[in-house]
């Protein structure tokens, strides 16, 4: 089994995580200040505003937690309250009109430069160190989980679990050392070089513990971070509230608004046209290749299941020899996958042809007329088969809240290297929190995805 033990990260990676923020900001601060005195001789508005919004920027990126989407958009948020000061000053303190845009063109310099810079920050410093704080179950998950994707090594656990002593506790969960009790947290944490503690929400964590750790990390540089009950909530649903003295996360509905769903509904039309009419000769020219390289059509139809259960016939490239549906029988010993879906890496039933349209994904570009139709999406879960809703349970089922889509989650993440229950969860994250940011993060992503070819079989 996959684990996440760390092995040592480059030395410039592991310097970006811990330096990277500060560098970021005195480079934007340098940027804003030389265009602050190329404007103008004694710019001490407009450097006062680039001060206040380096401090508020400092603040906002410190969280490790925060994905870079958000992370972007607090470098523009931050620059709200300065210009707006500034705009107040010239309405009613008297400041010369001028203060507007030079402390606009100062700001937005150095907003432009830490945006550059977070976002390669993102990309080149090394993964997250992170101490995971619950039971033996609650270490475990996290090791396997993180330990699919790049960002984050598990690298300690500490066992927080009632009737749990050291002589019966393990040493190590799949290789993570392990430490029993809130009171080791601090040596930890030293000895495993921690950017982030995340407990875990369980019997043995309390209010007060929880206080109590933070109290022990108090003049550590380690960030802390609860997960739990929201793990299946994407950040941009939380908002941090409160009641009285009691800190809640507001957590909006999984729908989007009416207009959100529209804006999705319309730019998926249009762009679905759009591209139909520009690959058109490329349409041509597959459908070509297909009917010459074996009998049968070159358009393959079959029905799928759609938003709220209803079902379509979607549009694809044959890639298969005609009669593959037949030939599936005297195959099924062979199949790679799992009882729900039948996938061989090295499939006889696919073409010369189809094997290069699968691997560009470009089998799936008629899927555009079910768009255009409305039948599909972009940016969506996977359309499943009839055979493969009814061995599904009301979890699984809530895929269906949203329209399949062409790509989605479960394309960028794998594709047919996932086993049924990992794609089925990500397809249920993605209809419970899906917003048009994340999908144009997807689309990018599926470039990268269909340019490796990774899964794709």
């Amino acid at each position: 089994m996959a684990t996440s033990v760390y092995t040592g990260d480059r030395p410039f990676s592991t310097w970006l995580r811990a330096w990277g923020l500060h560098a970021e900001v005195m480079l934007a601060f340098a940027t804003g200040a030389a265009i602050a005195f190329t404007l103008e001789r004694a710019p001490y508005v407009s450097l006062v505003v680039l001060c206040v919004w380096m401090f508020g920027n400092f603040k906002y990126g410190r969280a490790v937690t925060t994905p870079v989407a958000r992370q972007l958009q607090s470098v523009a948020r931050s620059t709200l309250l300065p210009l707006a000061v500034v705009a107040a000053g010239v309405g009613f303190f008297g400041l010369q009109t001028t203060a507007i845009p030079n402390a606009f063109a100062t700001v937005a310099a150095g907003a432009c430069v830490s945006v550059v810079c977070r976002a390669l920050r993102w990309r080149l410093q090394a993964p997250v160190r992170a101490v995971v704080v619950g039971d033996r179950g609650a270490v475990a998950t996290a090791t396997t989980r993180w330990a699919r994707g790049p960002g984050v090594h598990v690298v300690g656990g500490l066992l927080v679990e009632p009737d749990l002593e050291g002589d019966n506790a393990p040493k190590d969960i799949l290789g993570v050392p392990t430490q029993v009790g809130l009171d080791s947290i601090k040596s930890l944490v030293e000895s495993q070089r921690a950017d982030l503690v995340v407990v875990h929400n369980g019997a043995g964590i309390t209010a007060e513990n929880f206080r109590k750790l933070t109290w022990e990390l108090d003049e550590s540089r380690c960030s802390v971070g609860v997960s739990g009950l929201l793990e299946s909530v994407a950040p941009h649903r939380i908002t941090p509230g409160g009641l009285g003295r009691s800190a809640i996360m507001d957590v909006r509905p999984p729908r989007p608004s009416t207009v959100v769903r529209g804006v999705k509904s319309s730019f998926d039309r249009a762009s679905a046209a759009l591209l139909l009419l520009v690959t058109a000769p490329l349409l041509l020219l597959i459908g070509l290749a297909v009917r010459i390289d074996s009998r049968g059509p070159a358009i393959f139809s079959q029905i799928r299941v759609g938003q709220h259960g209803r079902t379509f016939r979607v549009f694809k490239f044959r890639t298969m020899v005609n009669g593959a549906d037949e030939m599936k029988q005297d195959l099924s010993d062979s199949n790679e996958y799992d009882s729900v879906l039948f996938k061989m890496r090295r499939d006889p039933r696919i073409t010369r042809v189809g094997r290069v349209l699968r691997k560009a994904s470009l089998d799936e570009l008629p899927q555009l007329i079910n768009v255009l139709r409305g039948e599909m999406s972009l940016v969506g879960p996977r359309p499943c088969l009839p055979s493969e809703l009814e061995g599904m349970d009301a979890t699984e089922r809530r895929r269906h809240a949203v329209k399949p889509g062409i790509t989605g989650l479960w394309q960028v993440s794998g594709r047919s290297d996932l086993a049924w229950d990992e794609s089925t969860a990500l397809d249920t994250y993605y209809a419970d929190n899906w917003n048009l940011a994340a999908d144009a993060a997807i689309c990018l992503r599926t470039v990268k995805a269909v340019t490796s070819g990774k899964g794709a079989y």
